[in-house]
């Protein structure tokens, strides 16, 4: 069919735009308020979710060559997922054992943003741009595996410094946003694609917010 083809050929063309638009504006509307923005916010965030997953191996342009958004291997992903998960759930015990607050806010749009497009975005900047740029500076001075080590080092160390911008962020948060930033690049340098990366940072997420949900009605 000639208007379909002539469609997908469009999408192909500006597929990068697409991508950062739809990324960008579906958390625009997430953050602002009324049930309008909410209901944009949740559908252009499915939309994006879907065209992520369609646009891997696919996004070369506008700087995302360097984000390297390629599928992993099949164990790539439950990999990720585990490990997000399970680094989720000991992160929410240390935090507790040690007197942190670890409740969670109850504003459901936040909590799909931190679930779905922040863990996009946070990942294409640090595991991506950011760990490209490493990889160019310090490739001068320093073979792998050193090479691979450093960058993920001081790709979770500016991770981590970028969040002191959050107010009441206390040294032991820090050290577990450091830790779990070098478990993201890990998981980045070993299958070379920031999805895993992101896909890992995502079941994070869900993991504090689910544990905190269970253990919140557990000490009603």
């Amino acid at each position: 069919m000639p208007g379909l083809s002539k469609d997908v050929k469009w999408i192909d063309e500006y597929r990068e735009v697409v991508f950062w638009l739809l990324l960008l504006g579906s958390w625009q509307f997430l953050v602002s308020p009324g049930s309008k923005n909410a209901t944009a916010g949740v559908g252009g965030t499915a939309v994006f979710l879907i065209f992520a997953y369609h646009s891997l191996g696919r996004l070369s342009r506008l700087g995302l060559g360097y984000a390297n958004w390629n599928s992993p291997a099949r164990i790539g992903w439950g990999l990720a997922l585990a490990v997000g998960l399970v680094a989720g759930i000991v992160i929410f015990g240390i935090g507790s054992a040690s007197g942190q607050n670890m409740m969670l806010g109850h504003d459901w749009r936040l909590a799909l943003l931190q679930v779905t497009l922040g863990p996009v975005l946070e990942e294409v900047v640090f595991r991506g741009y950011l760990y490209s740029l490493l990889m160019w500076v310090f490739g001068k001075a320093a073979a792998a595996p050193v090479l691979n080590w450093l960058v993920i080092v001081t790709a979770a160390v500016v991770f981590a410094l970028v969040h002191l911008m959050q107010p009441g962020v206390s040294w032991l948060q820090l050290l577990c946003i450091t830790s779990t930033g070098g478990l993201y690049g890990w998981i980045r340098c070993w299958s070379a694609s920031t999805v895993p990366a992101a896909v890992s940072h995502a079941a994070y997420n869900l993991a504090l917010y689910a544990t905190a949900s269970v253990v919140g009605r557990e000490s009603v």
